[in-house]
């Protein structure tokens, strides 16, 4: 899959940032697209105004990073800037912004709270946020599912990436079930059941539409009454990547304020995207 739109890559020195930086140089090489790194000198009155900014050598030890991963078309920029507003509006020419789940310092305790959770809300492409992958080749990219638009788009990224690599899309669709009722002889009630049928044809018609724009892809569905957020935790040790809508219904809905952006952005066992 080739792209002509780039890929931004967030970098600020810190170790966090070097793998995001390969992340994001594995696939420029993929996709044959160009690659920037951006290093912003914030220069706002914030707490975090010392911690972000890097010194000189960032700049060569980012170049260093992109050459020994074979990137070909890379370059490498500083910015003096608000860091959330600066990112967002470099990547209104980018195809991805990557960054790491953490950063230097006190910005690194508040990066995936607070500086991600904004450039995921207000990026105009999707976000990628590395964190180290607990199976690094599991052939499998797992996907969050409730019917909404916002979960449509993620689905739809996801097998567009899989069409490229290869792997194998799980969408995955939870919900919170609540006390599970048992009667007398210790069974589950019918209406259990039929509650996971009607779920689980949800999920089948969330996806259907998908599936057969991408044939060539092999789409699984899981459907959990486990809460959403912990769903794809559990999902994503075995996964390569985890992709979420920005904005969903029920338990998906408010993901960028609520439990579920705190469980997969802190928790995930691997890079996670959000989509918008």
């Amino acid at each position: 899959m080739k792209s002509q739109k780039e890929i931004l890559v967030a970098y600020d020195g810190s170790s966090d940032a070097d793998d995001a930086l390969k992340w994001a140089s594995e696939e420029a090489v993929r996709q044959g697209a160009p690659l920037r790194a951006v290093i912003i000198d914030d220069v706002s009155t914030s707490p975090w105004v010392h911690e972000w900014s890097g010194d000189h050598d960032d700049s060569m030890r980012a170049e260093l990073i992109m050459k020994e991963e074979g990137v070909e078309a890379a370059t490498t920029e500083r910015h003096p800037g608000h860091v959330v507003p600066t990112l967002v509006h470099l990547a209104e020419k980018a195809s991805i912004l990557v960054a790491g789940s953490k950063g230097h310092g006190r910005l690194g305790e508040v990066f995936v709270g607070s500086v991600t959770q904004h450039l995921a809300a207000h990026a105009p492409c999707p976000v990628v946020v590395v964190r180290p992958a607990k199976k690094t080749d599991s052939g499998r990219i797992v996907v969050g599912i409730d019917g909404s638009p916002a979960s449509g788009a993620a689905l739809e990224f996801a097998l567009a990436r899989a069409e490229g690599t290869g792997e194998v899309v799980e969408a995955v669709y939870g919900w919170k079930m609540g006390r599970m009722p048992i009667d007398r002889k210790g069974e589950m009630p019918t209406s259990v059941g039929e509650k996971l049928d009607d779920k689980e044809l949800l999920l089948a018609e969330s996806v259907a539409g998908a599936r057969a724009a991408h044939p060539d892809v092999v789409l699984i569905q899981t459907a959990i009454p486990v809460p959403p957020g912990q769903a794809l935790v559990d999902a994503s040790a075995n996964a390569s990547l985890v992709v979420v809508g920005s904005h969903g219904r029920g338990f998906f809905s408010g993901l960028l304020l609520g439990s579920v952006s705190h469980d997969v952005l802190h928790r995930a066992h691997c890079p996670v995207v959000i989509v918008r």
